[in-house]
């Protein structure tokens, strides 16, 4: 199975508005792709729930999609994002050993080869290319 991160925006985007995004989130609901989650995630996705007072039923998406997630508790410090606060991705993908990070953020595109390890880090509609390559979608 595919394994795979994403981000805080993927996971909101998904929730609020749907589009590509909720087709890589129907997959994980599916069980045909494997989510990680942290709790830095969790954390940060409670953070912007709170900051943008979404309602109730938004939520209640939003928690569906992180309980399919496999909690990784990384036991490592990583500090190559240009933006700091994105470092707690790459620790969660690299513990994960996940296949996929799944994200718009340049900080996160742009690291050299837009892989980090053994991670490629792709954007939603390059990794619906990718699904529909290797007929998962």
């Amino acid at each position: 199975m595919i394994k795979i991160v994403l981000d805080t925006n993927a996971i909101l985007s998904a929730s609020l508005f749907g589009g590509m995004i909720e087709q890589v989130v129907d997959l994980v609901i599916a069980n045909k792709l494997q989510l990680f989650i942290s709790s830095s995630l969790v954390e940060e996705v409670d953070k912007k729930l709170d900051d943008f007072q979404v309602d109730e039923a938004i939520s209640i998406k939003v928690m569906a999609i992180l309980g399919k997630g496999i909690m990784v508790s990384p036991n490592i410090r990583i500090t190559a994002c240009r933006d700091p606060e994105d470092n707690f991705l790459l620790e969660l993908v690299e513990s994960s050993k996940a296949d996929y990070l799944i994200t718009r953020d340049k900080d996160l595109l742009e690291l050299p080869g837009a892989k980090w390890e053994d991670t490629r880090i792709v954007k939603p509609e390059a990794f619906l290319v990718i699904l529909r390559g290797m007929k998962i979608l």
